[in-house]
């Protein structure tokens, strides 16, 4: 079919594919352990403080800053997304590029303008579930400025009280 077509060239010589893509929305092997990714974000942000202001720019410090002053550079820490739309190769257009799939296809640029597709009931509430959908314990975080739950496609686990829609990172 079409998606074997599509992936043909993306093997190495050996013809494994060089390209993973994960089905589902669960942990797997190759799953970044939200502790060691905490660490690592800790540990860039030391070196930057130390080393590097002014100098390097690291986009999860700025973005982090950003935040701090009710400047979300990022869907991913604003309180709502839906403003960044995806367009595959045929013109299909969708509400995000996590989620190219059917039940998120606003239209196609061949028949729909932008304005229509990024102004419809679908995609407004596409953006305000990010901030509709958070658990209890997320709503009453501290420092929920800094992420506003993150990404909707990473809510896949479970609160301590068992409520779903937790942040996996």
């Amino acid at each position: 079919g079409e998606e074997e077509a599509a992936e043909s060239g993306w093997r190495d010589a050996s013809g494994t594919f060089v390209l993973h893509r994960q089905r589902g929305d669960g942990i797997t092997s190759r799953t970044v352990d939200p502790d060691a990714y905490g660490r690592f974000l800790v540990a860039i942000f030391d070196e930057w403080l130390d080393r590097d202001v002014g100098r390097v720019f690291v986009q999860d410090v700025d973005v982090a800053l950003g935040a701090l002053f009710g400047r979300y550079s990022l869907c991913v820490h604003a309180p709502e997304c839906g403003d960044a739309l995806a367009m595959e190769h045929n013109g299909d257009v969708y509400s995000c590029d996590h989620y190219v799939e059917p039940d998120y296809r606003l239209g196609n640029v061949a028949s729909d303008s932008f304005a229509r597709m990024l102004g419809s009931a679908q995609q407004r509430e596409f953006g305000t579930s990010k901030r509709t959908a958070l658990p209890r314990q997320c709503r009453e975080c501290p420092v929920r400025w800094a992420c506003h739950g993150g990404c909707p496609k990473d809510r896949f686990t479970t609160t301590s009280d068992g409520e779903p829609g937790l942040n996996y990172l």
